[in-house]
């Protein structure tokens, strides 16, 4: 029977840093997209000391977009040096009714059947979201981005009734290591990202959320603090 408890999950921005002064009794972590080093990416994250010194010991789930291909190679390392329990691709299975609706690659598992429900309403009922700050780029709901897919892991499959969140700095700030990738569209979509965020944390009002950022962020909600 699963039980409340705290999970936290770790994006890849410079607010990473903020983890080598956190303390926490939460065993499962989840690592989002590439924390290691791969064609667009030239670190492993997991070797970063402050990360190394979090994640060590703990529960790993790793949760990546299915655009990224041919990961078992890449992905060695951390399995050998850490506990890796789950590795999911953003999409569910055939037969979802979702527009994210296909198989994952290779040994990866498509999300649990737990997040499809939340995943209708939020992403695609248009219930929350009535409108963008950047028309025309992100017109479906607010579940934008495998961070925000992990966030509906954390609630809905590990059962957390509170999250922590690192490097989440809406392209505000940099990653924490230098990217090979050009993430200039993302940048103007700024403001757009915070809003689609802070709808996901509203809808989730039962959850508490500590958002530890570099960013200019405050959505004003009562079950989200800000560090």
């Amino acid at each position: 029977m699963k039980t409340n408890k705290e999970v936290t999950i770790l994006g890849r921005g410079e607010s990473l840093k903020k983890l080598d002064k956190f303390k926490s009794d939460c065993t499962d972590v989840i690592l989002v997209n590439e924390h290691w080093k791969s064609p667009r990416n030239p670190c492993d994250y997991y070797k970063v000391p402050e990360i190394s010194k979090f994640i060590t010991g703990k529960q790993i789930t790793l949760v990546c977009t299915p655009c990224l291909t041919d990961l078992e190679p890449l992905i060695q390392g951390i399995q050998s040096d850490h506990n890796v329990k789950n590795k999911y691709n953003t999409v569910f299975p055939p037969g979802s009714g979702t527009d994210r609706d296909r198989s994952a690659n290779g040994d990866w598992s498509c999300f649990p059947s737990e997040c499809i429900e939340d995943y209708k309403y939020a992403h695609l009922s248009g219930k929350l979201k009535q409108k963008d700050s950047f028309p025309g780029v992100w017109p479906l709901g607010c579940v934008r981005g495998s961070l925000a897919w992990s966030i509906m892991l954390a609630i809905n499959y590990y059962n957390a009734d509170k999250i922590n969140i690192f490097g989440l700095d809406f392209y505000e700030k940099e990653y924490l290591v230098q990217q090979k990738h050009d993430y200039e569209i993302e940048k103007k979509q700024c403001q757009s990202i915070k809003d689609d965020c802070s709808l996901l944390f509203k809808f989730y009002g039962r959850i508490e959320f500590s958002i530890y950022t570099l960013a200019s962020y405050n959505p004003n909600l009562k079950n989200v603090k800000i560090f």
